[in-house]
C-alpha cells in the first residue's frame, strides 16, 4: 500500500503549525496551574498562617490594600488549641459545610447530555440532567477517598461521592477541605471509604465573615480565569487533533491552516 507523504518543506510547515498550538496549550495549562496556586497561597496566608494578622501585630505592612488589611484583627490571642486572630473562633467542618450524598446513576441509565457525571475518580461520563447546580464541590467517598473536585457547571455526583452544601462561601469551603488531609481518612478496610462524621469533627478556625467575603471575591475571579484558560486549552487541543490528519492527507493546505490558526490564537 502506497501512502502519500508531504515533502520536507511541507512537513516543516506542518510541524510549525502544530508546535504553535502545542505551545499555546502548554501556556494555558501553566497559566491555570499558576492561578490555582495563587488561590491556595492566599487561603494559606490568610486562614492558616494568619500572615496579615501577624504583620499588623508586629507593626509591619501586611502587603494588602488598606481596605482589605483593615478587615483583619490587629493581634493573635491564645486559646486552648492554638493562637488564632482576635475575634475569630474555633469550630468544626460541620459549622462550615454539609457533605451530601450523591445519587446512584448506572452507566446503562445515563442519557446523552451536557452534564458531567462525577465519581470519586473524577468525570466518568455525561447525562442529560444534573443533580446539583454549578459551581459545585465534589468529594470522593468510596474508592478514591478524599479526592476533591471543583466543577463550574451543573453536574451529577453519583453515590461514590459527596457534594458540598456550603454554610460559608463555596470557594472558602473548597480550599479549606484541601487543607484537611481527607485522602488519609480511609475508614473502611475492605473498600476504601470516607466517613463524613469524622470529617465533620475536624477542628477549623472560622474567620470573620467580612474576610471570608473578600477572599471569595478574589478566589472567584481567579477561578473564572482558570476556567477560561482550561476551556481554551481544550478547544486548542481539539483543533490540533482535527488539523493534523487534514494537513497530513493534504485535505487542508498549510497556508489555509495558518490563516485559521492566526484567527484561533
Amino acid at each position: 500500500m502506497v501512502v502519500g507523504v508531504p515533502d520536507s518543506a511541507e512537513q516543516r510547515a506542518i510541524a510549525h503549525i502544530l508546535g504553535a498550538l502545542d505551545d499555546k496549550i502548554e501556556l494555558n495549562r501553566k497559566m491555570a496551574a499558576t492561578l490555582e496556586a495563587m488561590a491556595r497561597a492566599i487561603f494559606k496566608a490568610w486562614f492558616v498562617d494568619f500572615e496579615p494578622v501577624r504583620a499588623k501585630q508586629d507593626g509591619r505592612d501586611p502587603g494588602l490594600p488598606p481596605r482589605i488589611a483593615d478587615l483583619f484583627p490587629d493581634r493573635l490571642v491564645e486559646t486552648e488549641e492554638d493562637e488564632i486572630p482576635e475575634g475569630w473562633q474555633w469550630g468544626t467542618v460541620a459549622d462550615v459545610l454539609e457533605l451530601a450524598y450523591g445519587k446512584a446513576l448506572k452507566a446503562t441509565d445515563r442519557r446523552p447530555g451536557p452534564f458531567p457525571v462525577y465519581g470519586s475518580g473524577g468525570i466518568n461520563g455525561y447525562h442529560d440532567s444534573a443533580l446539583v447546580g454549578g459551581p459545585a464541590i465534589i468529594v470522593g467517598r468510596k474508592g478514591s477517598v478524599g479526592t476533591i473536585y471543583w466543577e463550574d457547571d451543573p453536574c451529577f455526583p453519583i453515590d461514590t461521592v459527596f457534594y458540598v452544601v456550603p454554610r460559608l462561601a463555596l470557594t472558602f469551603c473548597f480550599y479549606l477541605l484541601e487543607t484537611q488531609g481527607l485522602q488519609g481518612m480511609n475508614t473502611d478496610a475492605a473498600v476504601p471509604g470516607l466517613n463524613r462524621s469524622n470529617v465533620y469533627r475536624l477542628e477549623v478556625v472560622i474567620p470573620d465573615g467580612a474576610v471570608v467575603k473578600e477572599f471569595d471575591q478574589i478566589a472567584r475571579n481567579l477561578r473564572s480565569r482558570i476556567r477560561i484558560a482550561r476551556e481554551e486549552e481544550r478547544t486548542l487541543a481539539a483543533l490540533r487533533d482535527t488539523l493534523l490528519p487534514k494537513l497530513i492527507s493534504g485535505e487542508l493546505r498549510v497556508k489555509d491552516a495558518k490563516k485559521f490558526l492566526e484567527r484561533a490564537l
